[in-house]
């Protein structure tokens, strides 16, 4: 009887630890195609709003407006 509680204990946990990983791999698989299409819209619009330079080793664009003595600085990180 209590080796049976004890199996029917692990059973529930491990039942769940199943869910929980099914869910983060599904949230995993989503965000990974959410990435691909970042990627992408980054890679047609770069022209448009002027971020054609490579970043610099902060990986930080920096780029003059057209108000004196300011630089605009930009980051995105596309892991």
């Amino acid at each position: 009887m209590k080796q049976n509680v004890h199996r029917d204990i692990y059973r529930f946990a491990y039942d769940e630890a199943t869910n929980d990983l099914r869910n983060i791999l599904r949230s995993f698989e989503e965000l990974c195609a959410k990435k691909n299409k970042v990627e992408k819209l980054l890679k047609v619009l770069k022209p448009e709003i002027g971020l054609t330079e490579e970043p610099n080793s902060n990986g930080c664009s920096e780029r003059k407006s057209h108000l004196p003595h300011c630089v605009v600085v930009t980051r995105i990180t596309v892991l």
